[in-house]
């Protein structure tokens, strides 16, 4: 797992870059369990909201929503990256 604050430089096929910025360990497991219902269900929803605010962003610097990947698409490829960037060790 990547430490707090640690970035990682991902270009989709799309051919967006993004920057992933490591929320921290006490983060990252606050947003897996805000993300899951009453019966411990992981909702993709809030695991992706999640994951927009904290650890993806435009080159620029900027937050992406799911309008900005509406328009140029590459969301499932980049939230798979994020999600394993910010939870998997190695």
């Amino acid at each position: 797992m990547a430490k707090k604050g640690e970035q990682k430089l991902f270009e989709a096929t799309t051919k967006e870059k993004y920057t992933f910025q490591h929320p921290g360990l006490r983060e990252s497991v606050r947003m897996r369990d805000k993300s899951k219902n009453e019966h411990g269900v992981q909702q993709g929803e809030k695991l992706y909201e999640a994951m927009m605010e904290h650890v993806i962003f435009k080159e620029d610097g900027t937050k992406v929503s799911f309008e900005h990947f509406e328009e140029v698409g590459g969301f499932s490829e980049v939230m798979a990256a994020a999600v394993k960037f910010t939870f998997q060790e190695g």
